[in-house]
């Protein structure tokens, strides 16, 4: 058959056209596989009886099978339970129904690794017809381990979240840029008095008295064109309003937070803040009160620091001390003192601080001092001690007692001069004992002189009788002057002299001052000193007028009544540990419980001519040695004095 020249044409486009689809058939297949050998998701090529077809390189790297280990084989392989068991009936269903229920839509399910792990991925299915009218189906892989783990984090942060803010003590609110409510917390319920539902969906200004209510969409408004913050990114201190109609005051923080969108939301943190400001305003009062105290009182008022420094000066000081508080604060508190004070100050702090040991800090004392004028004057100081954040502070509390010590002179004064006539008092009641005790001496020194004129005048002169006349002349004279000085030791006029005493040594000095008025009437004496008493630290002439007196009074109570037996009894004692204990017994006419109770009161006597003071005087001069004086029955008859006394260690301590 002869072809046409216009037949000849018209195939040669046939083949043009034939051969440039393919080559655009080869490229878009070349461009598919890249695409595919490359993709970043599986990708899987499946039939309708679920026989894998094609098996992509990031499908090799999710699964952990190498294409040749899939392909040709059925794709629940690549399924964990229930998927596997299920698969082939979805896509048989799909294929007789055309409902979709992962074919056509996606959705997330797990696949299972070669090493047996499964992993959650997104899976979608898609469906392409072949010349031969056949389904194949394509599915696209991607692991979303990465996401889940992120959502499941998002989601426990949430959960986090929502417990915080539910069980939150302090209010937490959330609005929007227009103020209205978004979320209202439990604790804002209860601050409030809105149940959530009452408060979300309306502004945020309903919980607001005025002028807070007025202005708030005006600060929102202001900030947003601003972003210059009043209360928004700082917060404050404002008040809140409730559903009953009170008000509270709060501190409000609001922080802003960017929605996905762009727009912003407000988060507002609320505490009531109603105990906080009843304590300041009550500390305020406290601190008032506290001042004005310190500003009016009449007792000086110093604070200091640990180093010494002062920080407040009350009037009183400025009175006090001659300085203004500004002179003085800021400066050490031992320009305040004298020597040794000021030497001795800064240790005394130092060692307090070391060890806790009190010395002044703590305890007080009697201390000196000085004046800006350089005088110094006697001040009771009690110093406490307070702590603070930074460390230790203290309060000293200053009196001063001039007028006391002055007082305290003059009382000593006083005493001193009642003892005296106490014992003045007692040596007139024994004027004829002791005129009897220094007439025996004298007599025998008249005598004496007399033998020693005769002796001398004797031819020839007798020198050795009259040399022993006149030693015994020196011998009376001796005894006489021994007896005046101890008169005169009891009643002369001296300052209280302490000195380390032998009780015994003080008890037998004054025994010998009523020697002779007791054999004068006939008492019998007795004495039981122990050995090895402990020292006193006391008055020689004091001790021995309370004693002295308690001798006379014991004479004279046996000396007053027809006493078949009178006796005289003084011992000594140890008392206790280290103190010592006298006791005078008599056998006298004794104490009935009225006198025994007022026995000590001044200008009380049970004598005829008594004037009632020298046992008020010697309970006095006991207590001013550390001791005790007391008196009871005698058994079986007179009256039992006792005294105790402290040793020199106890005394001192």
């Amino acid at each position: 058959m002869k072809r046409t020249k216009s037949g000849a044409s018209k195939g040669g486009r046939d083949i043009t056209e034939r051969k440039s689809a393919e080559r655009a058939l080869r490229e878009s297949a070349g461009r598919m596989q890249a695409l595919f050998e490359t993709a970043v998701d599986g990708a899987i090529l499946i039939d309708t009886r679920g026989v894998v077809l094609m098996f992509n390189p990031a499908c090799e790297k999710l699964f952990g099978y190498s294409a040749d280990e899939a392909i040709g084989k059925n794709v629940k392989m690549l399924m964990p339970e229930p998927y596997r068991r299920e698969h082939d009936g979805y896509i048989a269903n799909y294929l007789d129904t055309r409902k979709p229920k992962i074919i056509g839509i996606g959705r997330e399910v797990v696949g299972l690794r070669a090493d047996g792990s499964t992993f959650p991925m997104d899976l979608s299915v898609g469906e392409a017809k072949q010349e031969g009218g056949g389904s194949i189906f394509v599915g696209i892989i991607r692991d979303i381990t990465e996401r889940k783990s992120a959502e499941r984090a998002l989601r426990e942060s949430a959960g986090r979240m929502r417990a915080l803010i539910e069980t939150a003590v302090d209010g937490a609110i959330l609005i929007d840029a227009r103020g209205v409510v978004l979320m209202f917390n439990p604790a804002c319920e209860k601050l409030f008095g809105y149940f959530a539902d009452e408060v979300i969906g309306k502004n945020v200004k309903m919980l607001m008295p005025e002028p807070y209510r007025h202005e708030h969409d005006g600060y929102i408004a202001n900030y947003l064109d601003t972003r210059k913050p009043k209360i928004i990114g700082i917060g404050r201190e404002v008040i809140g309003l409730r559903a009953d109609g009170s008000t509270f005051p709060m501190d409000l923080s609001v922080g802003e937070a960017k929605h996905q969108g762009g727009g912003s939301i407000f988060v507002g943190i609320i505490r009531d803040i109603t105990e906080r400001k009843s304590a300041e305003r009550a500390l305020r009062e406290s601190a008032g009160r506290m001042q004005a105290l310190i500003e009016t009182a009449v007792d000086g008022a110093i604070l200091i620091d640990a180093r010494g420094v002062v920080l407040m000066f009350n009037p009183a000081c400025e009175k006090l001390f001659g300085y203004s508080a500004d002179e003085v604060i800021g400066k050490n508190v031992k320009m305040l003192m004298p020597e040794p004070y000021r030497h001795e100050h800064d240790r005394y702090i130092a060692n307090y601080l070391d060890t806790r040991k009190p010395k002044i800090i703590g305890i007080g004392r009697e201390v000196v001092g000085l004046r800006k004028d350089g005088s110094t004057f006697p001040m009771d100081l009690s110093v406490g001690e307070a702590k603070q954040e930074a460390g230790s502070i203290f309060v000293g509390i200053i009196r001063d007692i001039t007028s006391r010590k002055r007082t305290e002179a003059d009382l000593q004064q006083t005493r001193a001069e009642l003892a005296r006539a106490a014992r003045v008092t007692t040596l007139v009641e024994l004027t004829a004992a002791i005129a009897h005790e220094v007439h025996q001496p004298l007599t025998g020194f008249v005598t004496s002189g007399n033998a020693s004129l005769r002796w001398l005048a004797a031819e020839p002169p007798n020198l050795d009788a009259a040399r022993r006349s006149v030693e015994r002349m020196v011998d009376a004279g001796t005894r006489a002057g021994a007896v005046m000085a101890r008169l005169r030791n009891l009643v002369r006029r001296t300052p209280s002299q302490k000195e380390l005493l032998n009780i015994n040594e003080t008890i037998l000095e004054a025994f010998a001052l009523v020697d002779a008025e007791i054999h004068r009437n006939n008492i019998s004496p007795h004495a039981e000193l122990a050995k090895e008493l402990p020292l006193v630290w006391g008055d020689r002439v004091q001790l021995q007028q309370v004693i002295f007196n308690l001798f006379t009074n014991a004479i004279e109570a046996m000396s007053a009544g027809d006493h078949a037996q009178r006796n005289l009894m003084v011992s000594s004692a140890k008392d206790g540990s280290s103190g010592v204990l006298v006791t005078i017994r008599d056998s006298g006419t004794g104490l009935d419980e009225d006198a025994l109770s007022r026995l000590f009161e001044v200008f009380y006597t049970t004598k005829p001519h008594g004037m009632g003071i020298g046992l008020a005087v010697s309970r006095t001069i006991i207590q001013a040695h550390g001791g005790r004086l007391w008196a009871t029955p005698n058994h079986p008859q007179g009256a039992a004095f006792q005294f105790t006394l402290p040793s020199k260690g106890e005394q001192a301590s």
